[in-house]
């Protein structure tokens, strides 16, 4: 009762203040003064008598305020053009703790912009004239994966390598198989020029590379992929210019994306890991992709001749459960002989039988001719099962078949077989186990038991490999 009396005594008061000061304003528009004779003078004089109103208006709405303890005042002071200073007239404004008196806004004069809205927030430093090449980064996507194995050979060869792992041969050692880092940025119609880097390190990356370091490529050792892509406007058509990886093949050099942790013989034997060249890449539909390829050769970024390399791909996708690649190739591969020509005839067919189950297989055939005159071929074969039940859990079989006739792509004269048992679990998004039990078996004694080598027509192994994945 005694808040309401004094807000409404104080309401009164207010009123009565602010009619005063309309009267005396009144009075001395109409009588002015003997020293103010010009309509400047009056104006001034109008400006003064209601600062000194204002203030007086503020300091008591200031004291009501403190006196109820509901509100804080924010007071702003302002120089005029004349020296003299100027208050602005105060508002009430909504709060959580109650009513605050804050100023308010100052008028803009007639001619004078307002400030612009951008000096209040930064600017994106993207757009930005000053970072420009920055632009060349967006849409850049950066991922990569670590990988190590624990091997067990039950041979126990004298070099602790199981034979025909090509990626993973350590045995009875824990081992750092492959870390990567890959850099990419698709070529699309909005931003037509990408590329791809791709680093790695580990032991993959020096049997990748490898066989390239003969003619005089050490400087690529950990560069798994390095080029320049361009899609052709109004097109379907990218082209890519540099380093990549094989488009043979069921399996990729990073573990991740494979379903078994070892690579196949297939994998190791059949085909190369990577070219340099040229390659156009067309998508004639959504269920066809064609593609075409002029590289130096198999596994080299120097060229061992003055020879060219030529390679064609279809891709089939009739349905989301359907998938068939052909891959052709053919050019010289022989050092210093652009005559003698290496031919390679690889597919692979993948189909969806269920959610939770997918069936894979491999078919590579390859034939060459050696700079002596001699003929020599090869033939292999893979099947894969993939059975999803869950999430985190999934278990593939592998069974491969491998003819190497004449001993080119192997060393011997043999029939090769293996059988794979990979266990899978997702330990979280990131993070992969696999467990392994691999056999490899010949009709040639070309695997060793201990310090003897070629003592033995077959080789078992256990292994536990982990991933992680970014």
């Amino acid at each position: 009762m005694k808040t309401a009396s004094i807000q409404r005594a104080g309401a009164a008061r207010k009123s009565f203040r602010r009619w005063g000061a309309l009267v005396c304003l009144m009075v001395v528009a109409a009588v002015g003064s003997p020293a103010q004779t010009s309509m400047e003078d009056r104006i001034a004089a109008m400006e003064a008598l209601l600062e000194q109103q204002n203030a007086r208006i503020q300091q008591l709405e200031q004291e009501l305020a403190v006196s109820q303890g509901e509100v804080k005042v924010q007071e702003v002071r302002e120089v005029r053009d004349d020296g003299r200073p100027f208050i602005r007239p105060a508002v009430l404004v909504s709060s959580t703790s109650g009513p605050i008196l804050v100023p308010a806004a100052a008028p803009v004069a007639a001619g004078v912009p307002e400030p612009a809205a951008a000096a209040a927030a930064p600017q994106d430093p993207t757009t930005s004239p000053d970072f420009e090449g920055l632009n060349f980064f967006r849409g850049m996507t950066i991922s990569g994966s670590a990988d190590a194995y624990f091997g067990y050979n039950f041979n126990k060869p004298g070099d602790r390598t199981s034979a025909f792992h090509s990626l993973n041969p350590h045995s009875n050692s824990m081992t750092l198989n492959l870390v990567e880092l890959d850099l990419n940025k698709e070529a699309t119609d909005t931003a037509p020029i990408g590329y791809r880097l791709t680093f790695g390190y580990g032991p993959t990356a020096d049997i990748v590379n490898g066989g390239d370091f003969g003619t005089g490529n050490v400087t690529g050792a950990n560069l798994l992929q390095y080029y320049i892509s361009g899609k052709v406007p109004n097109s379907n058509l990218t082209i890519d210019v540099g380093k990549f990886v094989t488009q043979h093949g069921a399996e990729v050099i990073e573990t991740a994306p494979n379903w078994n942790y070892s690579r196949g013989i297939l994998f190791g034997y059949a085909i190369p890991f990577y070219h340099f060249g040229v390659r156009a890449t067309y998508a004639a539909s959504e269920q066809v992709s064609l593609a075409a390829f002029l590289v130096n050769g198999w596994n080299n970024v120097v060229d061992g001749n003055g020879g060219k390399t030529f390679g064609a791909q279809l891709i089939w996708t009739p349905s989301e459960r359907f998938t068939f690649v052909q891959n052709y190739m053919v050019g010289p591969e022989n050092a210093d002989d652009n005559d003698n020509m290496r031919h390679l005839f690889d597919s692979l067919l993948t189909v969806g039988l269920h959610e939770k189950v997918t069936f894979m297989t491999n078919f590579d055939y390859g034939m060459d001719t050696l700079t002596g005159g001699e003929k020599v071929h090869w033939i292999g074969a893979a099947g894969y099962l993939r059975l999803a039940p869950t999430s985190w859990f999934a278990l593939t079989p592998r069974f491969e078949f491998y003819n190497d006739p004449n001993g080119f792509t192997t060393g011997a004269r043999q029939q090769l077989k293996e059988f794979t048992l990979t266990p899978e679990f997702l330990i979280t998004e990131n993070l992969i186990t696999r467990f392994e039990y691999r056999r490899d078996w010949s009709n040639s004694p070309t695997f060793s038991r201990g310090t003897t080598f070629d003592s033995g027509s077959s080789q078992d192994t256990l292994g536990l490999g982990v991933i992680l994945t970014f």
